[in-house]
Order: C-alpha cells, then structure tokens, then sequence
C-alpha cells in the first residue's frame, strides 16, 4: 500500500521528459491495434505503414487536440513513455521507426487526459510484398 501511494505521488510530482506508461484500461486505452482518437482530435503518421527496406524507417507525427489545449505527444518504449513533440497542432519527423509497431500517445497537457493512440508499424527489411502490415484510422 505504502509504495502505491509513493508511486503516485512520484507521478503527480514527477519532473522530466519520461514517465512510466500508463496502465491500459478499456476506457481510456484500448488494447487494441486501432488506432483511437477523441472526436475534434485529429493524430496521424505518413506514411503508415512505414516502407521496409532499412534497418529504420522514417514517419511524420501529425497532431491537433481539437481545441486550444496544448497537447503533449509521447512515443511508448520499454514500458516509459518519451515526450516528442508538444503543442495545440504540430508536425514532427519521426526517423527512428524500428520493424515492428510503435505506438504514439497524444494527452492534454493540462489534464493528462488521453486525446489518442497511434500505432505506426513498419514490415521487416527481409518481408516480401505478399506480406502487409494492416493500418488502421478512425
């Protein structure tokens, strides 16, 4: 009980650019390869799927909350969430995208409400063109 509340002390008053994920739950998060978005948000990677071809791939992160709240992008590894990109709209590289799914979190900034959740995924440089890689958008 004692390390529960520490732990969520430690993120209320966490400081820093990486915080642990937050658990999934079927009202916020769906877990789910879709995919999901509040109505207004508009959260979007191109290309997506990401070409194979490299040992990287390279995606942009497109956001707007929807409204005049800031958004904070995350990009989900190892269990943490990395904060990528912030602002009401924006448009950020992202040329690091590994074969494999990788997943982007969009919050209000003022709240931590989660506005989206985007999976870009990328094949393999050793997948053939008869495999594909199903992408899913609102």
């Amino acid at each position: 009980m004692g390390i529960a509340i520490c732990l969520a002390l430690a993120g209320v008053f966490g400081v820093g650019c990486e915080r642990p994920a937050p658990e999934a739950t079927t009202a916020s998060s769906p877990a789910s390869s879709k995919d999901t978005l509040l109505p207004g948000v508009m959260f979007s990677a191109d290309p997506n799927p990401v070409p194979p071809g490299n040992a990287k791939g390279r995606t942009t992160i497109t956001w707007d909350t929807g409204s005049d709240a800031v958004g904070e992008v995350f990009v989900v590894s190892g269990g943490n969430e990395k904060l990528f990109g912030s602002g009401r709209t924006g448009s950020q590289d992202a040329p690091w995208i590994a074969p494999g799914s990788t997943e982007f979190r969009l919050y209000d900034q003022s709240d931590r409400k989660l506005l989206g959740k985007l999976i870009v995924t990328m094949l393999g440089p050793d997948s053939n063109a008869s495999k594909t890689s199903a992408a899913t958008s609102p």
